[in-house]
């Protein structure tokens, strides 16, 4: 591994996409860009990456957000096997979310963070930058049918990635040399796979095109490719997941770096 460490800093925006378990991978990623001296000018995120955003633009490191994680089991309570026992109903999420995060609105995070959802009416992108922070979150990460939909301001909101699972455009009126992390590498289909597997990929297909758009608006794209043999509900697999995220950053920067 590379032990080298940047002598000066870059502010780069960052935009995180969803992505279930993978999401977990984004700590991964910004743990290579931060050995490489880049950290976050502004994060637009959905879903699980609104999640990890959260965290970083609070303040905390990758390392202190991992610990976060292991030291409140969030993984463990998020297991497939565990989800009838009331994980749907996200309360755990927004319970660590309220004893750890140190600030609970937009406007006092130290680093500009856009978190978007879908309006569940209307089918919209909906981006969220004012007001409570958590509730956004959560609304952002509510995946249909398995997690009821979040209620802000009177409107329904569930997961972000149904609009948008780049979510570049809150980015692109104010900042420039935008880096673009996802976290859902389309896989070669398999018809032997089971139920869930083709869950993924329906949901993958679907969301697809705008993704492909919005890759084209980053000036440096990570989408670590090892992240495909991982299931989006494959919480038990964390650390792998931020492994695979944090090794193929590495290797990207080390044959391209951020100038």
């Amino acid at each position: 591994m590379n032990d080298t460490i940047a002598q000066t800093s870059l502010k780069r925006p960052f935009v995180l996409s969803g992505g279930g378990a993978r999401g977990y991978a984004h700590l991964g990623v910004l743990k290579a860009f931060s050995e490489h001296g880049v950290y976050p000018e502004a994060i637009a995120a959905t879903s699980a990456g609104s999640i990890a955003a959260a965290f970083i633009c609070d303040g905390y490191s990758t390392d202190e957000v991992r610990e976060i994680f292991q030291r409140h089991k969030l993984g463990l309570s998020m297991q497939w096997r565990n989800w009838r026992a009331g994980f749907l109903s996200l309360k755990k999420v927004a319970k660590v979310l309220k004893q750890t995060l140190r600030h609970q609105t937009f406007e006092s995070l130290d680093t500009p963070l856009y978190v978007t959802a879908t309006n569940f009416v209307t089918g919209n992108q909906q981006i969220f930058s004012e007001g409570a922070l958590i509730p956004a979150i959560l609304a952002a990460s509510s995946v249909p049918l398995l997690f009821p939909p979040v209620e802000i301001n009177g409107s329904q909101y569930v997961d972000g990635g149904l609009s948008g699972n780049l979510p570049v455009e809150p980015l692109l009126a104010e900042y420039r040399d935008i880096i673009g992390v996802h976290v859902n590498p389309l896989t070669p289909y398999n018809p032997a796979e089971g139920f869930l597997a083709n869950v993924e990929r329906t949901l993958h297909l679907a969301i697809r095109e705008p993704v492909l758009k919005n890759k084209l608006l980053c000036s440096y794209f990570i989408e670590p490719e090892d992240l495909g043999k991982y299931g989006m509900f494959e919480f038990n697999r964390l650390e792998a997941i931020y492994t695979s995220g944090l090794e193929y950053t590495r290797r990207q920067l080390q044959q391209q770096p951020v100038i």
